[in-house]
């Protein structure tokens, strides 16, 4: 019985060490998403909304731009960089209209963003393909508060330091993250349930977010109050590339 218990003992020290020399090794994560006040990124926005009553599906597209307005503290008592987003038509270059206001706060190991009161930890050392976390593990997925779909997310690791273009931009070094790809039912069968739900996020070293693509769609077939079936009122969708920065670049 001693025996066995010294195995176990080496092998989790020695999977402890070897986590720790993969953190060391890895590439900070700050590298992935540098915070500066006044720097911002500039992106193209396809937003998915549901019309006539969650009967059709169409595409909006916009301008977006993140830009990092200060830093405050958050409720643990950390350092947060407050990033505002502004939107635009893509005709009027002038008419911004303010949409949202989020917090990011990083170190050398994580980035959690809270957005909408919700803590996401988006990024983790060590940052080496494969490997995977609950990037969702700060949000109560359990009661009925419409969040029940981001339960038991595994964020997972891909295609780290790859080089990418996207748009104009030529970027050297990029990092996925594959969130979520779940599809329940046929969606193109109207005649039954559906559901879909689609993450991805793309960072590239010394700029931050260069892309996301998101999906929630719900669908529910006719009944007697809906003959023709709908789409559920939490359904959306949304998909964002950079189009510009100020970002410098690494000397």
């Amino acid at each position: 019985m001693k025996k066995g218990l010294l195995i176990i003992a080496v092998i989790i020290s020695l999977w402890g060490c070897q986590k720790s020399n993969d953190i060391l090794l890895s590439d900070k994560v700050q590298l992935f998403i540098p915070l500066e006040i006044g720097k911002y990124i500039t992106y193209k926005l396809d937003s998915t909304v549901y019309t006539n009553l969650g009967s059709t599906q169409e595409i909006h597209s916009y301008i977006i731009k993140d830009t990092i307005q200060s830093t405050t503290t958050d409720n643990l008592g950390r350092t947060a960089f407050r990033i505002s987003r502004l939107r635009r038509n893509n005709i009027d270059t002038n008419n911004w209209e303010h949409i949202d206001t989020y917090l990011a706060i990083t170190d050398s190991t994580k980035l959690e963003i809270i957005e909408s009161n919700q803590r996401y930890l988006k990024l983790l050392a060590p940052i080496k393909d494969a490997f995977n976390w609950k990037g969702n593990t700060y949000i109560n997925t359990i009661s009925g508060n419409g969040l029940q779909f981001l339960h038991n997310w595994d964020y997972t690791y891909d295609n780290v330091n790859e080089p990418m273009k996207i748009n104009t931009l030529n970027l050297n070094a990029t990092v996925s993250v594959l969130q979520r790809n779940d599809t329940i039912g046929n969606p193109s069968n109207k005649n039954n349930y559906s559901e879909i739900n689609y993450s991805k996020e793309i960072y590239a070293k010394n700029i931050g977010l260069v892309f996301k693509e998101f999906k929630h769609q719900v669908w529910q077939p006719a009944n007697a109050n809906n003959p023709s079936g709908y789409f559920d009122e939490n359904s959306y969708g949304i998909k964002i590339s950079i189009l510009g920065h100020n970002f410098s670049s690494p000397k």
